[in-house]
């Protein structure tokens, strides 16, 4: 987001506060409530400062980084992939890079880290006293170097400053160091030197020219790739109810309006915003939603204490500024939810104002197990998650409360519902964040693991902004998306579980996701099938294009965008790997291709059963192929059956199997790969090719044959051997490929040696685009129909030499009335052709030489229109028909050389073949060859 847009964004949300909320001013005076005078506090208490009673869970993770990695290297910060549901979200920064030409290379940091924590351990070792005083001197100063050699440019780049004023001498100055005098060294507490191994980290990270990246990142299941990819937060609004947070600049254009009090409670508001939303912008700490807008009120006065009344109005102030989630990092000791917060969610006021709201609260850091019962107005419920904290191994923090087996009761004193219903953890040990005064601390407390959970509802609420009036369904995908710890379930300590962000920005069970179809204007929810299969690359690919999934939460929903790409099953206009064409020579027949006395390069068998002048009756076959995934084409032999009457001029033919070989009929190209999907003689033709067909032709002079011919496929999917398990389960619940085609062809022998032919042919698809299905029949319900014209030629040049040449153009057109795909009014333009030279007798009696070029059938250019139900209101969730267009074609162009070479040995008891071929510019993007043999002995 540019700073221009940040800036428009942030002067709207304040310009719609002053227009809709009303005025307060900082020093209002508030009626006591009866019975609400004790005060409560912010939620940290013995742990601030920082290493106080808790110190804080150091002994078994002493020295820091061998557990730690400190927060680097097994974190693997913003590299890679995420797959919160579908495809692939975009790592953070595609430049995530030094900010300034000093900064040391994030790779290298990584490195020096490394090497940093195995020093470390050895002055741990130092510091108990095994070795001398002066070796632990010497060997502190080799740390000190080696940091001034790495870190020194920065630091001097960003100050101005030398490395040893900028630093070290604040640093020593802070823990009484004199590198001159050891014993300065070997008086440090172990806690003291965990505590300097912490600052010395984070001091030098800050000279790294990026963002802090931090343990719960990794935790929680967040990176900021999620924010950038689901929304940093701009449409939402949160209520911190805390501290004064308008101190720190990292987070100050966030904040929208401050009310309460002044006081800044040692920062804790500011740290607590901080992981929230402050910004991405290369230094510094990131928040979870960057770019929310924070509604602040400070209840807590100059000692650092908020009166009931004082949180009352802050609620009421934050309600009335449209915050659709208020967190709350206070509370009284003792409790995870101290019964006097029933007169604040109970009071009328409070309840009328936030039941559209959620609130987040801390549980506190007492270590207490809360017990007995609470009884409840479940009239006045309000929308409650409480939040207790794990440490950095995921366990429960010593000093977090726990909510126990306590019971939310009814008026009857019957337990409706266990208090541990509404809790989870996150988060909340050892968190890097601001300290109030331009520096950073480390602070530990369920005051900093709530955030981190009001951080992910503002996702949500930014990713679905109608969520934020649900927020019953807000608090349950909050819950029921937390990664579970401890006893299975929901259980007294961890409650729910572990926030997890990626989960809660995922559906919470595929298999209730539901879509809509659009028939006659109405839609129709329908039960999703299993669209996370891998897909099967297609010509076309959808970029950008979504087709969007609907997940029903309670009253409301969320839709979850689908690259359409990912329904398309099928391949078209592509070279298969080569590797499979040497597959389908070794297993063919190449034995048919040496046929009797003259050699050819045939995939049939004729045999002329009735031979006379009125009446000829001629059966050919072939016997089973291998399949190969990519082409349309059963696994069956081919059977054909024509009678002709030669003095008539006329003739008919019937048959099951390569329908478009039959009907092509050119002399050259006898194979049937020549004439499928993959060849290059008209292989739109081929899609309709696999069943049933049937052709008439009729001399219309001596030279001069008209032929007209019908054929078409049902084809099964799944029931291929030759299938992968990914193409099967592609394939799962796609119906039947339908199609059928109609080709009239005019034959011409222009000499004793040319032959030229002309073509057209209509193929229709009843339930595909050139091929191409979707696993929802109502993406291409209306099929397609593809009008093709072909010129073909063969020129037997004597000697034994013929060569042979065809060329196909295509247009195809596709509509969709109410929902799938649809073309434009220029259609999809495609072309295909192959040459073929052929040599026989060329090294002896009966063998064969053939050449081919071919280029499969390519998509030249085209557009589409995908049209389907999406959100056409995203303030509201309304639902509409949305059209999405995208280009087609423009791809490599695929080309294909093929060699074959096929002779008898002598006695007839054998043939030998040759084989060769280089795909170029293939479906993979690389160009393949593949080169082999064979030798076939008769007994």
């Amino acid at each position: 987001m540019t700073g221009r847009l940040r800036t428009l964004l942030r002067s709207a949300a304040l310009a719609a506060l002053a227009t809709s909320s009303p005025s307060f001013a900082d020093d209002w005076v508030i009626e006591p409530i009866t019975g609400l005078e004790t005060p409560t506090k912010p939620l940290y208490g013995t742990l601030d400062p920082f290493y106080g009673a808790i110190s804080p869970f150091y002994g078994t993770l002493t020295p820091f980084y061998g557990n730690i990695s400190p927060f680097w290297g097994s974190l693997n910060p913003f590299y890679g992939n995420l797959t919160p549901f579908w495809g692939d979200l975009n790592p953070f920064y595609s430049n995530i890079g030094a900010a300034t030409a000093t900064s040391p290379a994030l790779s290298d940091i990584g490195h020096y880290w490394e090497q940093f924590g195995a020093q470390w351990q050895g002055k741990e070792s130092l510091w108990t006293g095994l070795l001398t005083t002066v070796q632990l001197q010497t060997q502190f100063n080799k740390m000190v170097a080696d940091a001034q050699t790495f870190w020194g440019p920065s630091v001097t780049a960003t100050t101005g400053k030398s490395f040893q004023d900028a630093f070290l001498k604040p640093l020593y100055a802070k823990y009484g160091i004199d590198p001159n005098r050891p014993l300065t060294l070997t008086s440090m507490s172990s806690t003291k030197r965990s505590q300097f191994f912490l600052d010395w980290y984070d001091g030098l990270m800050a000279y790294s020219g990026t963002d802090r990246v931090d343990h719960w990142m990794r935790e929680v299941n967040w990176t900021p790739a999620i924010t950038q990819q689901q929304g940093s937060g701009t449409r939402a609004i949160i209520g911190l109810l805390d501290g004064t947070a308008t101190s720190d600049p990292d987070i100050a254009d966030n904040v929208a309006y401050s009310g309460g009090y002044n006081s800044l409670v040692n920062g804790h508001g500011v740290g607590v915003a901080s992981l929230m939303v402050a910004a991405h912008d290369g230094k510094g700490v990131m928040g979870i939603a960057p770019n929310a807008t924070v509604i602040a009120y400070n209840p807590f006065d100059a000692t650092n204490t908020a009166s009931w009344s004082a949180v009352r109005q802050g609620i009421l102030s934050l309600a009335s500024r449209n915050a659709s989630v208020i967190n709350m990092s206070l509370g009284q000791p003792g409790y995870v939810l101290h019964p006097d917060w029933r007169k604040i969610f109970f009071d009328p006021a409070v309840y009328q104002a936030t039941q559209g709201r959620v609130f987040v609260m801390a549980a506190g850091n007492d270590g207490v197990v809360q017990t007995g019962s609470m009884r409840w107005d479940w009239s006045r419920d309000p929308n409650l998650i409480l939040v207790g904290s794990t440490d950095i191994n995921g366990n429960i923090s010593t000093f977090s409360n726990t909510p126990g087996d306590t019971c939310l009761t009814d008026g009857t004193g019957a337990c409706r519902e266990k208090l541990m219903n509404r809790f989870m953890v996150a988060p909340g040990e050892l968190m890097l964040v601001p300290d109030g005064q331009g520096g950073f601390v480390r602070r530990n407390g369920t005051s900093f693991a709530a955030p981190l959970v009001s951080g992910a509802i503002t996702l949500l609420h930014d990713r679905w902004p109608w969520l934020a009036q649900h927020p019953k369904e807000t608090v349950d995908i909050l819950l029921n998306s937390a990664k579970d710890l401890g006893a299975p379930g929901v259980d007294p300590v961890y409650g729910h579980g572990l926030l997890d962000v990626q989960a809660s920005q995922s559906p919470l069970d595929f298999n209730k996701l539901q879509f809509f179809e659009v028939r006659k204007g109405v839609m129709t929810p329908k039960a999703a099938p299993d669209l996370r299969a891998a897909g099967i690359d297609t010509t076309w690919e959808a970029d950008g294009v979504y087709f969007n999934l609907y997940e029903p939460i309670g009253e409301t929903f969320r839709d979850f965008s689908v690259p359409v790409s990912s329904l398309l099953v099928g391949k078209v206009g592509t070279l298969t790997g080569a590797s499979e064409y040497f597959q389908r020579f070794v297993e063919g027949r190449l034995k048919d291709w040496v046929s009797g006395k003259t050699a050819s390069f045939s995939d049939f068998t004729a045999v002329r059963m009735i031979d006379t002048p009125t009446l000829q009756v001629t059966a050919s076959t072939t016997g089973p192929r291998a399949t190969y995934f990519g082409s349309l084409r059963p696994e069956m032999p081919h059977t054909a059956m024509r009678i002709a009457n030669p003095s008539g001029g006329f003739g008919f033919s019937v048959g099951f199997g390569d329908g478009s070989l039959a009907l092509n009929g050119q002399s050259g190209f006898g194979l049937a790969t020549d004439h499928d999907t993959q060849g290059g003689v008209n292989p739109v033709l081929g899609l309709a090719s696999g069943g049933a067909f049937a052709a008439a032709d009729a001399k219309l002079s001596d030279s001069t044959t008209l032929s007209v011919g019908f054929t078409q496929q049902r084809l099964v999917h799944g029931r291929s051997a030759a299938l992968t398990d990914a193409e099967r389960q592609a394939y799962r619940g796609v119906d039947p490929f339908l199609a059928d085609g109609l080709n009239i062809r005019i034959t011409h022998q222009a000499s004793a040696g040319l032959t030229l032919s002309a073509s057209l042919a209509r193929v229709h698809e009843h339930n595909g685009l050139l091929g191409v299905q979707s696993r929802l029949q109502s993406d291409l319900g209306n099929g397609a129909i593809t009008d093709t014209a072909t010129m073909s030629a063969t020129l037997e040049v004597g000697g034994g030499f013929t060569l042979a040449a065809s060329g196909t153009a295509g247009r195809t057109h596709a509509g969709a009335s109410s929902q799938g795909f649809s073309t434009g009014s220029g259609g999809i333009l495609s072309s295909a052709f192959a040459f073929s030279a052929t040599k026989t007798g060329l090294l002896g009696h009966g063998d064969a030489l053939r050449v081919s070029l071919v280029q499969p059938l390519h998509i030249e250019s085209g557009k589409l229109s995908y049209r389907s139900v999406g959100v056409v209101n995203r303030e509201t969730g309304e639902l509409g028909v949305v059209d999405q267009r995208f280009g087609v074609g423009g791809q490599n162009r695929p080309y294909a050389a093929e060699l074959l070479y096929a002779a008898p040995l002598p006695g007839d008891r054998a043939e030998i073949g040759l084989f060769g071929r280089a795909d170029l510019q293939s479906d993979q993007n690389v160009n393949q060859f593949a080169v082999g043999g064979r030798l076939n002995v008769h007994f």
